[in-house]
């Protein structure tokens, strides 16, 4: 009958289990914890230093984001890591960034 919100229902219910698929990973095999976390490392120190380059301040800012994202919090930032390129590799993303750039030119 009322077959559409059964399909959204199951869509929101497959990224439930794609965030929550990350963290069990990590918990039990811990060379995926140490991989995951070593990932997380790089994407920030290189993301910090292609916007600030190669200064001090960048190397302060990532060591801030490094200890709060990864070191605090890395169940929850790897299922957002996860989630956010699932939705990239389905090209989700590209149309919010068309959307902000129709609406940035006005």
């Amino acid at each position: 009958m009322n077959e559409r919100g059964n399909l959204i229902l199951m869509i929101l219910g497959a990224f439930v289990i794609l965030a929550l698929l990350p963290p069990v990973i990590m918990m039990v095999f811990p060379l995926a914890d140490l991989l995951m976390r070593i990932i997380l490392v790089l994407l920030i120190f290189t993301t910090v230093r292609g916007y600030l380059g190669s200064n001090a301040l960048a190397i302060i800012i990532s060591a801030v984001l490094i200890y709060f994202i990864v070191i605090k919090h890395p169940y929850i930032s790897t299922s957002i890591y996860v989630i956010f390129f699932v939705l990239l590799m389905f090209q989700f993303l590209s149309v919010i960034i068309w959307g902000i750039g129709t609406q940035m030119r006005h």
